[in-house]
């Protein structure tokens, strides 16, 4: 029962990746201005969280990315 239970988890957390939320889309609607700088989970620094979301990028985290 324990490996069914297992099995059936680790299936459901796999299908529940979502691969596309990391894919750069365009934006055509209008973003405020403010500089509140997010690095989006594709690398890009975006001026805001709503300019990221606008481009279809929905993990981000606060601040600029790091330059390597």
């Amino acid at each position: 029962m324990r490996y069914i239970f297992n099995i059936l988890f680790l299936s459901l957390f796999l299908v529940s990746c979502n691969k596309s939320d990391c894919i750069e889309t365009n934006c055509l609607d209008g973003v405020p201005m403010s500089y509140i700088p997010v690095c989006g989970c594709n690398d890009v620094t975006y001026p805001n969280w709503e300019t990221a979301e606008c481009h279809g990028i929905l993990r981000y985290k606060k601040g600029e990315c790091c330059k390597d």
